[in-house]
């Protein structure tokens, strides 16, 4: 893994923690704030939920403040795009669509500072934060997303280049990539089944961390004896909807009791 002495996500995950997350998918501060605490990382999600790089600075700003890591996803491999959710100063940045060896090498040097890669130095965040002496030792860890075919039969080179700290199972794009519906629950494929085993073993095999998202307690349970550490275990839409859809019943009952 990098050298990155001053990112306690990055220690952990070398350390082998399994680590519980909370998805984000709405710029909004206040729900952070109010679903966020306890909760070992956020995952905002800079790709497929509503953020632009502004509110996803926000959104890394607030769970600072609640003292959650964060992982922060991107929403393309263009390297100034990449640059500026590093200058965030997200404890991760994670990168979907990683299916080759070269393509997770190019983004993990947009990522790195020279010698290492081709960050650009000068992030206002990280300087204000730790002074300008931060390029040294606060770079994000970097998360690779696999979730094709053809990332599944790159997966052993993808995880053993340099500079990639953990891999994350994309199951969604991955059930689309194999051929299958997009509903179709992963322990009732075998496709599916061995997919995920494959990333975690490789991820195992070069000595990095994987992570995972996990839909109820018999999920985690599967990943974690998998080897999955990094697990995000539901988010913000998800319980907002579960929440109002529960209350919605209950009122409805009451009223027909009456």
């Amino acid at each position: 893994m990098a050298d990155v002495s001053d990112n306690t996500f990055s220690r952990r995950l070398r350390a082998g923690d399994a680590l519980l997350g909370l998805y984000n998918g709405y710029p909004a501060e206040g729900i952070l704030e109010a679903i966020g605490p306890g909760w070992d990382f956020v995952w905002i999600d800079g790709q497929h939920g509503q953020f632009s790089v502004e509110s996803a600075l926000r959104a890394v700003r607030t769970a600072s403040a609640l003292k959650l890591e964060t992982v922060l996803r991107a929403p393309s491999h263009d390297p100034g795009l990449l640059g500026q959710y590093a200058d965030t100063n997200a404890s991760a940045v994670m990168i979907p669509q990683v299916d080759t060896r070269a393509t997770a090498a190019a983004v993990v040097a947009a990522l790195r500072f020279p010698p290492r890669g081709k960050r650009s130095f000068g992030g206002r965040r990280p300087i204000d934060v730790h002074g300008r002496d931060y390029y040294l030792s606060c770079e994000p860890a970097v998360i690779v997303q696999i979730e094709s075919r053809e990332g599944l039969e790159n997966v052993d080179s993808i995880a053993t280049t340099d500079g990639v700290d953990a891999l994350f199972f994309g199951g969604d794009d991955m059930k689309l990539s194999l051929g299958l519906p997009v509903n179709t629950v992963i322990h009732e494929s075998d496709l599916l089944v061995e997919a995920q085993r494959s990333v975690a073993a490789a991820a195992r095999a070069a000595g990095k961390a994987c992570g995972v998202p996990v839909a109820n307690p018999d999920d985690l349970r599967d990943a974690l004896g998998l080897g999955y550490r990094l697990l995000a275990c539901g988010g913000d839409i998800g319980f907002l909807r579960t929440g109002s859809r529960q209350a919605l019943e209950q009122s409805r009952r009451v009223l027909d009791e009456k």
